[in-house]
């Protein structure tokens, strides 16, 4: 009765469903037919072909075929990526291995060179299914996780992020790891529902196999209802002939032939309706296996049934297909690393060249003056003299450069803190305006006759809050003004206790708004991640505080160029020292770059608009001043991190 009931449960949402799903795709193909662009029937054309794999391969095919012919034409990179990753996930499911996968490495390949970064998440985590068909699990998860890193990175609510944690944790079964199983689709769960995605049908049946591990078969069962009902609704034949294959094999481990008969024959039947190899071969072979001691004939059916699905897809040609197509992508990557690593060893080559003709240059003075020396001792006492008189000015001039610096970041605090002071001026010039109303009052009350005591104190209380709003937002100005001074001022060396999360924030707005005023067209997200529990530390607070406006000025202007401009301040302590981590996702820089970045008079900015010396004062401040370290990661293209940290021992109070 129950699996009756199920099934016309099933059939009616089916039913309701196709009629909501057939709306849709009519609705795709009239914006279709009335696109005025090209670019816009392509990406058309690629939801179509999304929309149909599920129920339609065919129709899907049609669509993916056009819109990747149409992209070529019109020279389309984001459509084209769309239209090759969609298509290749529909040869997957009707049994052409080789041809997904080469679809998905042409359009990795396309979204990586035109730094299309939500198109590179997508082939990746097709990749990983493909792999996972293999059942190459490790694999398969090396591409998930690339998947997952872009996604959580730069687009943590969309609603790809929790399939792409259900596929590691379905590769983590594959492995026996239950423990890194469980976690990835709790963690796909539970960010459905905290950012409102739409629950995954996948999710229930992961959800289902945790419960069986632990023994708690009716919730499994559950899940799976679940799961099915799901997919049912999603109008997906290809997500419904999985489920219920591992439905039936639950029922077959618990010795409920019927039922389990009765699912992998549901399965087989929408595996079939969409020619989707995998859940043919996967619901045929268990019920050849299911039949082989109740009805021979029908187990040699289904078994042939299981042996074509097979052999189109991992039979000898295609097997041999895949490894050359594995072996041609693995020798294209290693290609652009030898590229890339010939290249870094030409700048060597040029560099140890400039540095031979430097010591030879340096050898030859070294000659002369050897010479001069024998010829003229007074003459070379004279040289060293001026010499020394250059070095004594060089260090008075490199002395005034490091004052400047500072000045100039004082400067460009400046148009920050008018920024945050302008806030407690308005609210303290506000609440006068009112006080002196209520004084007016009073007075008006004190000359009457007959005089209201009741008026009186509540004019009097509410004077008394405004002068005590007045105080706090003009210590709130006279604590921004405080900052700056100390800022400004030459650095006591004495040190104090310090809050690096007041610190660090205070800064970050500074920053943003000093930028934000000297170029109106600038705009960045930014954000901070503090560890609550952040020991005080002993600090010289100015000198720390003109590291941060380096580093955040710094992050901020690696991500003027970029489309999605971020800057993130986090704060972390272990037992030994505190971490303050500033990161962007900016235009990241190479490492010749990196290996100079701490170097006095070193810039990457545009002549005048640097004067190289933020972070190798930064540098000083940090390992001299404090005894700690700062450090530097960055890929380019991607972004950079700077770390600075500070030891605990012998510093907290």
């Amino acid at each position: 009765m129950k699996v009756s009931a199920f099934t016309i449960f099933l059939a009616l949402i089916s039913s309701c469903v196709f009629a909501q799903d057939r709306q849709v795709i009519d609705s795709l193909k009239h914006e279709l037919a009335i696109a005025k662009n090209d670019t816009s029937r392509v990406m058309i054309m690629a939801a179509l072909c999304e929309r149909y794999r599920s129920n339609k391969p065919d129709s899907a095919v049609f669509f993916g075929e056009k819109g990747m012919a149409l992209a070529k034409k019109i020279k389309f990179p984001k459509g084209m990526v769309r239209n090759t990753t969609y298509y290749g996930f529909v040869m997957r499911d009707l049994g052409n291995l080789p041809k997904s996968m080469a679809m998905q490495f042409k359009a990795l390949q396309i979204a990586k060179e035109n730094n299309l970064l939500e198109e590179t998440g997508t082939p990746l985590n097709f990749l990983g299914g493909d792999y996972n068909n293999l059942k190459e699990y490790s694999k398969a998860l090396i591409y998930y996780k690339q998947a997952k890193k872009i996604y959580e990175t730069y687009f943590p609510s969309h609603e790809r992020l929790p399939i792409i944690l259900t596929n590691i944790s379905k590769a983590f079964f594959s492995l026996n790891q239950f423990d890194s199983a469980t976690y990835y689709v709790n963690q796909a769960y539970n960010i459905s529902i905290q950012r409102n995605i739409s629950i995954s049908p996948l999710i229930y049946q992961n959800l289902a196999h945790i419960q069986i591990k632990l023994g708690k078969n009716q919730l499994a069962i559950d899940y799976f209802h679940k799961g099915l009902a799901l997919s049912q609704k999603n109008n997906s034949h290809r997500v419904t002939a999985l489920i219920s294959n591992d439905f039936a094999k639950f029922f077959q481990k618990t010795n409920q032939l019927d039922s389990c008969i009765y699912y992998a024959k549901k399965g087989l039947a929408d595996a079939q309706l969409i020619a989707f190899k995998q859940g043919i071969l996967n619901n045929s072979s268990l019920l050849a296996e299911i039949y082989d001691t109740k009805d021979t004939k029908e187990a040699l059916r289904y078994l042939k049934m299981a042996n074509a699905a097979k052999e189109s897809l991992f039979g000898a040609g295609n097997i041999q297909a895949i490894q050359t197509l594995i072996a041609q992508e693995e020798a294209r990557q290693k290609e652009i690393e030898d590229a890339k690593l010939a290249y870094e060893n030409q700048l060597r080559q040029y560099a140890m060249l400039a540095g031979l003709a430097i010591l030879l240059l340096v050898a030859f003075f070294l000659y002369r003056n050897n010479q001069k020396e024998k010829n003229a001792k007074n003459l070379l006492q004279e040289k060293n003299e001026e010499i020394q008189s250059t070095l004594s000015k060089l260090k008075s001039t490199q002395a005034q450069l490091i004052q400047s610096e500072k000045l100039a970041s004082l400067g460009e605090l400046t148009a920050g803190i008018a920024h945050e002071i302008q806030n407690p001026l308005n609210f303290v010039n506000n609440f006068s305006e009112v006080s002196v109303e209520i004084a007016n009052e009073l007075k008006e009350e004190a000359q009457k006759p007959e005089i209201d005591k009741e008026l009186i104190f509540d004019l009097a209380t509410d004077l008394a809050q405004n002068q005590e709003k007045i105080n706090l937002h003009g210590k709130r100005a006279s604590s921004i003004v405080k900052g700056m001074l100390e800022h400004s001022k030459a650095s006591s060396g004495e040190k104090e206790l310090t809050d690096i999360n007041a610190l660090a924030e205070e800064y970050l707005r500074l920053s943003y708004h000093g930028l934000r005023a000297k170029d109106n067209d600038f705009n960045s997200d930014f954000r901070t991640d503090f560890d609550p529990n952040l020991p005080q530390v002993n600090t010289i607070p100015q000198d720390i505080g003109r590291v941060l406006l380096n580093l955040i000025n710094n992050a901020f202007w690696a991500v003027k160029t970029v489309e999605k401009p971020l800057v993130v301040v986090k704060t972390e302590h272990t037992e030994n020292q505190i971490i303050i981590k500033v990161s962007d996702y900016g235009i990241g820089m190479t490492d010749e770059v990196k290996a100079k970045i701490f170097q006095p008079f070193f810039t990457t900015k545009p002549t005048g608009q640097g004067t190289g010396l933020g972070l190798s004062l930064a540098y000083d401040i940090i390992t001299k001043g404090h005894g700690g370290t700062i450090e530097v990661e960055s890929v380019e293209g991607e972004g950079t991190d700077f770390f600075v940290k500070l030891p605990i021992k012998n510093n907290l109070v």
